[in-house]
């Protein structure tokens, strides 16, 4: 498969063995893939992939249809549209994906959204309502509401009613 890949700082599309899904994982053929901050920060050395998420490989989120399915991965079918958050390893032609990371595509929604939705929604979502409680009718301020997490955290407290 080919695959953006960090070599000193630079980036390059290089060839990288097909990865293969293990228990519990999807090997999705990625369609579209977000480019966030922390992938810029890897590029710069800042910012390691956890362990297991291929180290050359950038991409946090990303969005594709399944062609493979490891041992006991039971939630999607080959064919399936999904999108996801991986640790890396995104920004690839394929990418291994534990199901629980996963959430299906609307058939509404087209790749590029998909591709740039998993990381910025969830992570917006985690901080508005999981950790701030925010509610119907309180007021919000988003710091950097231009890039991707903030413009999704003014998304999802409007249609909050905050």
């Amino acid at each position: 498969m080919r695959a953006v890949t960090i070599r000193d700082g630079e980036l390059s599309v290089e060839q990288h063995p097909d990865p293969r899904p293990g228990a519990g994982e999807v090997l999705v053929r990625v369609r579209a893939a977000g480019v966030n901050g922390a992938d810029m920060l890897q590029r710069r050395g800042r910012y390691p992939a956890p362990p297991g998420s291929p180290q050359d490989i950038p991409g946090l989120e990303l969005a594709g249809e399944v062609v493979a399915l490891g041992e006991g991965a039971s939630r999607f079918s080959n064919g399936d549209r999904v999108m996801a958050i991986v640790g890396g390893g995104g920004q690839a032609e394929l990418a291994v994906v534990h199901e629980r990371a996963a959430m299906p595509v609307p058939d509404e929604l087209d790749w590029p959204s998909a591709g740039g939705f998993a990381e910025v929604f969830t992570t917006s979502h985690d901080a508005l309502f999981t950790q701030a409680g925010l509610a119907a009718g309180e007021r919000l301020l988003v710091h950097g509401g231009a890039g991707g997490v903030g413009t999704a955290a003014i998304q999802l407290a409007r249609a909050a009613g905050a």
